[in-house]
């Protein structure tokens, strides 16, 4: 019995090592993917120890676009298609993610991105713009906003993250393997496709809108080299409490939701559009946490519509 038994154990673990190493995934270098992803747009500047990779679209007043974690520049290419008829768009690839990558401290706090778009303003010589930013990115945008209003033109946040922690453990795989002592390491090697869509499907309201070329563009983002590290330092990175700035904001705001978002609840609408004087806020019936890529079109003329007069909005 004892013979049998280990040899059930000996099996047990080969099926193990045999799956894993299914999972596993490969780096995918650098230049690979700034070869496949870059376009004529494609800019690369380094900054507070980073190599950003930004695109400059359009003319007249900038507007800044940051998305949120573990996207890219991409998720805003409906809002830049219509935007850069008429603004200059400069989007980011925050440090961690895209083609931008990891940064040569690990730190990604809100601080340091703060910080980050202060000096790439400085470098691109902008005194002031109107900033638009997504989850992760609509913090960095309040955060900044109310440290620095005297170059915020317009805000526009779009399930901004700050009140509930949008790295919930019960939500999405990746977040709970970047924040498990015992996975975090396996994060780094076992990531296949099969994660990345179920992710994306979980923040999309309507996932029959999730194509397959915006799964594989996550996914293999992610799979950028040392890509994987950074997501894990910034997904365990604690950030300091600043919903206390939402009430110091200057800039007229605008503030858009997915009803249908399961990583940054809809009633959270409710803490921002109250905190934040004078805001407005517009929910979109069936949406998840992106609307801005789930209905561009539709998200985009509300914006062009704050942007561009003074005319409420209806709810």
């Amino acid at each position: 019995m004892k013979f049998k038994a280990t040899h059930v154990a000996v099996a047990a673990v080969s099926t193990l090592i045999v799956a894993t190493a299914f999972l596993i995934r490969a780096d995918i270098p650098a230049e690979e993917l700034k070869t496949k992803y870059s376009s004529p747009a494609s800019r690369f500047i380094s900054i507070d120890g980073a190599n950003l990779h930004y695109r400059d679209e359009g003319h007249g007043t900038p507007i800044i676009l940051l998305h949120g974690t573990a996207a890219s520049l991409n998720t805003w290419d409906g809002w830049t298609a219509e935007l850069s008829k008429s603004y200059r768009v400069l989007r980011l690839d925050l440090p961690a993610f895209g083609l931008t990558g990891r940064n040569t401290t690990d730190n990604y706090t809100i601080d340091y991105y703060t910080n980050l778009l202060l000096h790439f303003l400085d470098e691109q010589g902008i005194k002031k713009a109107h900033i638009a930013g997504s989850s992760l990115g609509g913090q960095i945008a309040y955060d900044f906003a109310a440290t620095h209003p005297e170059r915020v033109q317009k805000l526009i946040l779009i399930s901004p993250t700050g009140v509930t922690n949008a790295n919930d453990k019960s939500i999405s795989m990746p977040f709970l393997m970047a924040q498990t002592p015992l996975l975090k390491h396996s994060l780094k090697y076992v990531t296949p496709r099969f994660i990345v869509e179920k992710s994306l499907k979980e923040i999309y309201g309507d996932d029959s809108k999730l194509t397959d070329e915006a799964i594989t563009l996550s996914h293999e983002m992610l799979l950028r080299e040392e890509n994987r590290e950074a997501f894990i330092a910034r997904v365990n990175t604690k950030d300091a409490d600043n919903l206390h700035k939402l009430a110091q904001l200057q800039a007229p705001t605008f503030i858009l939701w997915g009803e249908a978002d399961a990583w940054v609840p809809a009633t959270d609408a409710a803490h921002f559009q109250q905190s934040i004087k004078g805001s407005r806020l517009k929910v979109y019936p069936g949406a998840g946490h992106i609307p801005m890529e789930e209905l561009p079109q539709q998200t985009v003329q509300d914006a062009l519509l704050f942007l561009n007069s003074d005319l409420a909005l209806n709810n």
